[in-house]
């Protein structure tokens, strides 16, 4: 059967990401088939009852190697989000992305969110008090959310990201 366009689209984003990690940090980094489903929102349980390396290739949309034990990162790609939302009331989509990513973490993990909307640009959502830097970003609820390239082109933030799932 084949995969619905929204389905497939993610995919591809996370396919993308996947490379573009690999490439930044000369490793290996791939794509999770059915990502964090299966510990994920109803099915959290099966985090007891498969070991850590188990874990590590269940969370999130990208497969760190296997040095990165803290990696948690979410890939989404949609055809629109709702940017003027974010600085006068709750983003329901942001919302449920970051419940999603804590509902699989587990404590040190570095909790990314990698967000691509169709025909605009890419996004990084991260945590504060992790030390990222950004020109420009807008915190909500306890997150920044900045621009794809204000992100991946600071050297810190690049030494953070593997600081951050290594340790």
């Amino acid at each position: 059967m084949m995969p619905s366009k929204s389905k497939a689209k993610g995919n591809a984003w996370e396919l993308e990401v996947a490379k573009f990690l690999s490439a930044t940090y000369n490793d290996s980094f791939i794509r999770i088939p059915s990502s964090g489903a299966f510990v994920g929102g109803k099915n959290n349980f099966r985090k007891t009852q498969i070991d850590a390396s188990q874990l590590q290739g269940k969370k999130g949309d990208i497969h760190p190697p296997e040095a990165w034990k803290h990696w948690n990162i979410e890939c989404k790609s949609y055809a629109d989000f709702p940017f003027h939302q974010l600085w006068t009331t709750d983003v329901k989509i942001l919302d449920s992305w970051i419940a999603q990513q804590h509902d699989v973490e587990d404590e040190g993990d570095l909790n990314l969110i990698l967000i691509k909307i169709s025909r605009k640009d890419k996004w990084v959502v991260y945590q504060k008090n992790l030390g990222f830097v950004s020109d420009r970003a807008i915190h909500y609820k306890g997150w920044f959310f900045t621009s794809w390239d204000d992100f991946w082109s600071k050297t810190p933030n690049i030494d953070l990201v593997k600081h951050h799932s290594i340790n």
